[in-house]
């Protein structure tokens, strides 16, 4: 077949190809909407707010917690990319649990019957590496048991277990991405507030840097979502995905001299830090409730085998640590500047 005709033969296959995004005003929900309007894929965005953020868009307000809101969405859709979700939430309170479950797992659910029940072919889940546990103790891969900590992980791992239930009982493939914590342009999470204690002077090591971490940058994290798109595998899958594994030492260097900020002189031994921690949270300031967990997720290694996916659809990061991190950066300086 010659170039011209594959190419026309790709388009139409697009347009055949009817998606469904969920979360599409969110920071990766963004990013894969506008992977797929390049590549030409016929595309309906929703998520709860009025209007949508990307450009030329056919959009539709929904929320995924009212049933009643997703079903009409659904018809005539063949491929669902559920990427809505609640995270990042670092001022928790008693009401937190309670969203999460409702957002993570039961919008989940609504969605994934709603579009079983519409004879969707191909449902594509964004679930996290945090079903596995806050930290590793070796590189994990999509074996491992799940042992879920805290109410987010536990809401992402009970979303994982509703989808696959409707997806087996209905016979509608399924698509489970275990996303290595995310990073890029306008980063809403962990990366993103280190960068401002850096770039504040609030910084200080804990620990000496040695430990790994996984990190994904959101353009290869649409990638991803992309490759099974064009490709979908029947029944239900799960992958890792995250670029190689780095030190905390090479993101904290990394940042710093994106920013043009160094040294950091102050530091906390590891074993200090964690008596630290033990200690201070036994008081009743609730604040301090987590302050054990968060200093030995930072001091623990946080790796994943992608091996699976990689073989599967010969698919490699390609945006460098450093590369993500500089464009990070520079669009954090950036909204700093604006008034």
């Amino acid at each position: 077949m010659s170039d011209k005709l594959l190419k026309r033969a790709r388009q139409q296959q697009y347009m055949e190809n009817q998606i469904l995004i969920t979360g599409a005003n969110g920071f990766l929900g963004r990013t894969i909407l506008s992977k797929l309007q390049v590549a030409g894929f016929s595309v309906l965005a929703t998520d709860v707010g009025d209007v949508c953020s990307v450009l030329n868009t056919i959009y539709r307000k929904a929320d995924i917690t009212q049933p009643a809101e997703i079903k009409p969405l659904v018809e005539n859709i063949t491929t669902v990319m559920h990427v809505a979700g609640l995270a990042h939430v670092f001022n928790q309170d008693a009401s937190t649990g309670e969203k999460f479950y409702k957002i993570n797992e039961v919008g989940t659910k609504n969605v994934a019957a709603a579009a079983a029940a519409a004879g969707v072919r191909h449902f594509v889940l964004i679930s996290s590496v945090s079903v596995y546990g806050p930290y590793t103790d070796e590189p994990y891969d999509e074996k491992r048991s799940c042992k879920p900590i805290g109410p987010y992980a536990q809401s992402k791992y009970n979303a994982e277990l509703r989808a696959t239930e409707i997806a087996q009982k209905s016979g509608m493939a399924l698509t489970i991405f275990r996303l290595a914590t995310l990073y890029g342009e306008g980063d809403p999470g962990n990366v993103g507030r280190l960068i401002s204690a850096i770039d504040r002077g609030r910084f200080f090591w804990v620990g000496n840097g040695s430990n790994r971490k996984s990190l994904l940058y959101k353009g290869d994290a649409a990638r991803a979502v992309m490759a099974v798109v064009q490709r979908p595998a029947s029944g239900v899958n799960t992958f890792n995905i995250s670029a190689p594994p780095c030190t905390m030492r090479e993101i904290v260097d990394s940042i710093g001299d994106a920013l043009g900020k160094h040294p950091f002189p102050v530091r906390l031994p590891a074993s200090l830090a964690l008596l630290m921690g033990r200690c201070l949270s036994k008081m009743p300031d609730r604040r301090l409730a987590g302050l054990n967990q968060t200093v030995k997720k930072w001091l623990a290694d946080d790796v994943y085998d992608t091996r699976r996916f990689e073989e599967s659809y010969g698919f490699q990061t390609r945006t460098s640590l450093q590369d993500g991190l500089k464009r990070e950066v520079d669009w954090y300086k950036n909204i700093k500047r604006k008034p």
